[in-house]
């Protein structure tokens, strides 16, 4: 991806990275978790928000307006790109917290989908079942697994 991204640093063990936003409000904690859905499926759910110091967790509902979405979520982009690229065959499944959260993530895809439809085969759910990825379309949720 060719886009400016933020640097991170990462705990494998827990599939746990770490970068800051930096801009008008001030410098902020994000936290990228992937978290395995069941021991027996290789599926694991991407969870993405500001890194709360009250509760030690990850806010989803969180909203910094920073003014730099497009670089947050290119450097959210390069922690699946580089989760994908450490554990080939999870599967990621990304939705957001709130419906335009996951246009947001959509928006994204399909601004680099040109890029990552050589990486990576994407679907979306909409209708009740998950069909290929198109451009256009208004899904609720995403899964990405590694091309073979």
């Amino acid at each position: 991806m060719k886009e400016e991204s933020y640097s991170f640093k990462k705990e494998p063990g827990i599939f746990y990275y770490e970068f800051f936003s930096e801009g008008p409000k001030g410098r902020i904690r994000k936290v990228v978790q992937f978290h395995q859905i069941t021991s027996t499926d290789n599926i694991y759910n991407l969870g993405f928000g500001d890194f709360n110091e009250e509760l030690g967790d990850i806010d989803d509902l969180s909203v910094s307006n920073n003014q730099d979405t497009q670089k947050v979520l290119t450097t959210v982009a390069q922690t699946v790109i580089d989760f994908m690229l450490q554990h080939p065959h999870a599967t990621v499944l990304a939705k957001g917290s709130t419906p335009s959260r996951t246009r947001l993530y959509q928006m994204g895809i399909s601004q680099f989908w040109d890029e990552i439809g050589m990486m990576f085969e994407i679907k979306g759910f909409i209708d009740n079942g998950w069909q290929p990825y198109e451009r256009g379309k208004n899904f609720e949720a995403f899964v990405i697994v590694k091309s073979k």
